[in-house]
Order: C-alpha cells, then sequence, then structure tokens
C-alpha cells in the first residue's frame, strides 16, 4: 500500500485526473458487467426453466393432438359402422302390415291368388318380433317360382321355412309357404 501512495503522490494533476477517470470508467464497466451477468444468471436460469418446460408440454401437446387425430379416425370409422348397421336395421324398420301389403302386391304382380294368411305364431325376444306366417296361394307354375323371386329379392327380409307345391288340378299349383321375419 506505501508504494501505491508513494507512486500517486509523484504523480502530477493531470495523471492523477486520468487515472481517475480509467478508475471510474473500470468501476462502470464491472457494475454494468457484474449487472449483466447477476441478471443474465437469473433470467436465463428461468428462462431455462421455462423453455425446459415449453418443451415439455409442446411434447405433451404433440402427443395430445395424436391421439385426438387417433380418436377422430376411430370415432370416424365407428360412425361408418354405425351408419352401416342402421342400413341394416332399416330392413326391420317396417311394420307388420307393411309385410302383408308386400306379399299381396307381390301375389297380384304374378298373377297368383292368395286363399289364406295366417299368423302362427309371433316370438318377441330382446325387442326383436319374429312373426311367423303360412300362406295358401294357387297359380301356375311359372308364376308361383316368379312370386317366390320377387318375395327373396324384395325390400322386406322373408325367412322361408317350408316351401311346398302341390297339383290341385291339371291347370293350377297349390303353393303353401311358411315364412317368418324379424320387425324392430
Amino acid at each position: 500500500m506505501d508504494k501505491i501512495e508513494f507512486f500517486l503522490e509523484n504523480l502530477n494533476s493531470r495523471e492523477k485526473l486520468l487515472i481517475a477517470i480509467i478508475v471510474v470508467l473500470m468501476a462502470v464497466f464491472l457494475a454494468f458487467k457484474m449487472n449483466y451477468l447477476a441478471s443474465s444468471f437469473f433470467f436465463n436460469h428461468n428462462i431455462f426453466i421455462h423453455s425446459v418446460n415449453i418443451e415439455k408440454e409442446r411434447s405433451i401437446n404433440q402427443n395430445l393432438e395424436q391421439k385426438i387425430q387417433k380418436l377422430n379416425q376411430t370415432l370416424h370409422q365407428i360412425q361408418n359402422k354405425t351408419l352401416v348397421y342402421e342400413q341394416y336395421l332399416v330392413l326391420f324398420q317396417k311394420k307388420y302390415d307393411q309385410y302383408l301389403k308386400n306379399i299381396e302386391v307381390l301375389a297380384s304382380k304374378n298373377k297368383i291368388n292368395i286363399k289364406n294368411i295366417t299368423q302362427m305364431t309371433n316370438i318377441q325376444k330382446n325387442r326383436l318380433n319374429n312373426y311367423k306366417l303360412f300362406v295358401e296361394s294357387y297359380g301356375n307354375f311359372h308364376a308361383l317360382l316368379s312370386f317366390i323371386k320377387d318375395l327373396e329379392n324384395s325390400n322386406f327380409y322373408y325367412q322361408f321355412n317350408i316351401i311346398e307345391m302341390q297339383n290341385i288340378n291339371s291347370l293350377n299349383l297349390e303353393l303353401n309357404l311358411n315364412i317368418s321375419f324379424l320387425l324392430l
């Protein structure tokens, strides 16, 4: 310390002023540098923490978006399957009278005379009604075959349990059908 005092006493006022200015400038420089280092340390540390959290949130969001896309795809597939099943169910959403009317219309179209239509049973199970009918009709052979074919190809679902043809006389055949169908 003595050497520094001796050195400073031997300097003229101009040199002392220059050293003072240099010391003040260095102090200001160090103050700004310390402020920058301190602020960058605290803020960068927080920013680093926030950036890590932001990256985690981004990856979580991307995973969630992928899951949403997959769920939307499965939802779309389920909706398509539901539409297909609803189209299948449309076959069974007709009424009992509509089935009977369809049989009568197809019979008159094929020039067949219906002698009798009797309901044999009606079984209800799990909201489905299973009707069984016995249809007695007569006509020529080709008309009876086209009637059966039209029943099979109609928009109504019929299940043929028994098909019997008997020769009543030489011109007409008797057709006995045991038919069942389902209704909702």
